[in-house]
């Protein structure tokens, strides 16, 4: 990987990144930056009859969505709310939690876009649709950075919270391998409530969503799940004994099926290693990868080198496409960074929690207004041309624009094309390049012998 600055490395994610250059053609809007959209937000809570509850104050399992979608810029006045991100979509705080919601002005200061309260959706819908998975253990409002700029830029963004992830410390603690099966099921079912009210003339988004344009996203265990909603997943269980102290209850020994309305899928860092690799070729529908850059994945304990390229080669959709970024680490592809500052001064927590958090995860890596600015720029074009099917930003899923234009990545194209990047004579191994351009190269297992450490991402507090 070709080296940058260190003085870059050092900046804290508050530092303002410069514009990228033009990346889309001079028609399109540019998506490294806001769109041409002011940003809606509401947010409900589902009941799903079909599967349990808490056994307590929920018999049946709850799901709680958070949606962002485009607003015609006309709409907003000085009178429109600002959006009001409840932070325990399920038990209210359980009488514990001092504050009870965030608002959009409380993350701006951050980097993080404006958003207003349920106003209308402009009148240039329907929109692509983007259902989002966090990943274990973190919220909805830990993505607000992704739900914003793609709101802005004509889509509407669904994310989810998962009931048994335990981000705070009164939720249920569920096993990795029930949080596993639950969650491709929760985002089919919030799917059919959002397809519903696209239907449901009088709700607020109603025509808001093309149902033949809907995309599946994710971080982390999210990313497993949109690969599993594309691919299928023959037994949920079956790669996560031993990742906890007890086996995986034996009613997750179980597929999870397709769900064919899932017509693109995006990962951030996804915990592909959930998936056998037969499991990940059966993905057909046009995909894209973000996650940590080679250099970094190597380092102590080794092990998981080949974890962004594993997918990569795997997924036989075309396009498939691979980003790295460059001194990123898992928590980088998540709004955690801007969360800190939030929680310090909502909860007015003291100084010392803010800077140990802040240089456990923060500032010795790519600051994260600058990953957040990638992503969502990578997101955008994607989605824009295999999902929207809109011109004008092929020219930016190359590997010579970003080797032009983004110096902190490093972009493949389907590797699978490349009659050098799997080796049929070595049938448990495959074959990928370390960076872009490709020259060097190294062989990963197929199907590793352990499991890479899945996350569960704990409220700091």
């Amino acid at each position: 990987m070709r080296r940058i600055l260190f003085g870059l490395l050092a900046a804290t994610f508050l530092v303002v990144a410069p514009a990228s250059p033009a990346g889309a053609q001079p028609n399109v809007p540019d998506p490294a930056q806001m769109g041409p959209y002011e940003v809606g937000f509401t947010n409900f809570l589902l009941i799903d009859p079909s599967r349990d509850g808490d056994g307590d104050l929920y018999d049946h399992r709850p799901i709680p969505v958070y949606v962002w979608y485009p607003v015609d810029p006309e709409t907003i006045t000085g009178s429109t709310p600002q959006a009001i991100y409840p932070f325990d979509p399920i038990y209210d705080g359980a009488g514990i939690l001092p504050v009870l919601s965030s608002t959009s002005s409380d993350w701006e200061p951050y980097g993080i876009d404006r958003a207003y309260q349920e106003p209308a959706v402009s009148a240039d819908g329907p929109f692509p649709l983007l259902v989002f998975s966090p990943g274990w253990g973190f919220e909805p409002w830990g993505h607000i950075s992704i739900g914003t700029r793609l709101a802005s830029h004509g889509f509407v963004v669904a994310v989810l919270y998962h009931h048994g992830d335990c981000w705070w410390s009164w939720e249920p603690c569920d096993h990795l391998a029930v949080c596993s099966f639950n969650r491709p099921l929760d985002v089919s079912f919030a799917l059919t409530d959002l397809l519903a009210k696209n239907e449901t003339e009088g709700h607020l988004l109603f025509g808001a969503i093309r149902p033949e344009q809907v995309a599946a996203g994710g971080w982390s265990l999210g990313g497993y799940a949109a690969m599993a909603l594309s691919g299928g997943d023959d037994s949920v269980c079956d790669t996560l004994y031993g990742a906890f102290p007890e086996d995986p209850p034996a009613w997750t020994c179980a597929p999870s099926l397709v769900d064919p309305r899932i017509r693109a899928i995006v990962a951030l860092d996804g915990s592909n290693q959930l998936l056998h690799f037969d499991e990940l070729a059966r993905i057909t529908v046009p995909a894209m990868g973000l996650g940590e850059e080679w250099e970094m994945l190597a380092l102590p304990p080794p092990g998981s080198e080949s974890w962004q390229a594993r997918q990569h080669a795997a997924f036989s959709g075309h396009p498939a496409y691979r980003v790295d970024v460059f001194n990123s680490i898992h928590q980088s592809f998540s709004d955690l960074c801007e969360l800190l500052y939030v929680e310090y001064y909502l909860f007015s927590l003291p100084d010392w929690w803010l800077q140990g958090n802040l240089e456990a995860v923060c500032t010795p890596f790519t600051p994260t207004i600058e990953v957040h600015r990638l992503v969502n720029q990578y997101l955008i074009a994607f989605l824009k041309t295999n999902l929207a099917g809109e011109q004008g930003y092929q020219s930016m899923l190359t590997p010579g624009w970003a080797l032009g234009n983004e110096p902190l990545i490093e972009f493949f194209v389907t590797e699978r094309r490349n009659p050098h990047s799997i080796d049929d004579d070595w049938p448990d191994n495959f074959i990928y390049f370390m960076h872009q351009p490709g020259s060097a190269q190294a062989v990963g297992p197929k199907d590793p012998d352990f499991l890479v450490p899945v996350l569960r991402h704990r409220n700091p507090q």
